[in-house]
């Protein structure tokens, strides 16, 4: 397999992007590439992915046969807030302070808060973990249906992602760069 495939099967197929660029590493330089790519492209859909998602459940999982056309406010209750964060983070970014204040200084900034960032991302995973009921999610554990739909998913992940990697960046459909060979 060549070095853009399983670059692109792992970035596919690894949650972790600090893991994604790591593992894609250790295969080559092309590799790393490869993989960071895939994963940061995984990275940008998921708003789309969240979005679909929460339509579909509203207007076809949960909607009963002769119950009215739900209405758009339930859509907004259902949306993962955080897209909106994500978007508007990423405008006032790219349109306000890399114009402002040019690339060099926000990389500045970035490198000077590095730490507080790392802290406040502990934070909000110990706050996740702070709403977390074991006993609560030992209930819906029993008959080991949760671990059995994880297990098939991560499999159905795997296998996918290599096939679709496969025929992307093999040479059976697209030409290989030669950077690539």
């Amino acid at each position: 397999m060549n070095e853009l495939v399983s670059g692109a099967w792992l970035g596919g197929t690894i949650d972790s992007t600090g893991a994604v660029v790591a593992a894609g590493e250790t295969v080559g330089e092309i590799a790393g590439q490869a993989a960071a790519l895939v994963k940061m492209i995984q990275n940008m859909l998921i708003g789309v992915i969240a979005f679909a998602i929460a339509l579909f459940w509203v207007f076809c999982v949960e909607r009963e046969p002769n119950a009215p056309k739900p209405q758009m406010r339930e859509l907004w209750v259902r949306l993962p807030k955080f897209i909106l964060g994500f978007i508007a983070a990423s405008l006032l970014v790219s349109f306000v302070f890399i114009p402002l204040m040019g690339m060099d200084t926000v990389k500045g900034i970035l490198s000077q808060t590095k730490t507080y960032r790392g802290w406040l991302f502990c934070i909000a995973f110990l706050s996740i973990g702070l709403d977390s009921n074991f006993r609560d999610l030992g209930t819906q554990l029993q008959g080991g249906k949760p671990m059995i739909l994880y297990l098939v998913g991560q499999s159905f992940n795997i296998v996918l992602t290599l096939a679709i990697a496969w025929l992307m960046l093999s040479g059976i459909i697209f030409p290989i760069p030669e950077l690539a060979q």
